[in-house]
């Protein structure tokens, strides 16, 4: 199978895109998560002081890993469907018409 100069860069731009979109949205993720552990290691004084009645700020803390979890999926996923989609739907046809060329 042959590549032509074209597909060669669409194909190239298509994984600069999907690393690129991995690579924010898992080092958000890992890093609050990063974040919290090592303040609850290293500062459990911190994590434990009381925000409002028997709320501590390290109880805040666990429950936002919950919402910066789920905005890194929802980001990732738009993300993917306004940048990697359309560069993987080029590849795809490229693909399609290259094939149907070759028969």
């Amino acid at each position: 199978m042959h590549e032509t100069p074209r597909r060669s860069a669409d194909l190239a731009a298509l994984r600069s895109a999907y690393r690129l979109l991995r690579r924010v949205s898992t080092l958000t993720a890992l890093g609050s998560f990063v974040a919290y552990v090592v303040l609850s290691c290293y500062v459990p004084g911190l994590m434990g002081s009381k925000i409002a009645g028997e709320l501590s700020l390290g109880m805040v803390l666990g429950v936002l890993q919950l919402v910066v979890t789920f905005a890194a999926v929802l980001w990732y996923g738009r993300s993917a469907q306004r940048s990697v989609d359309p560069l993987a739907r080029v590849v795809r046809q490229r693909a399609a018409g290259d094939a149907g060329v070759r028969r």
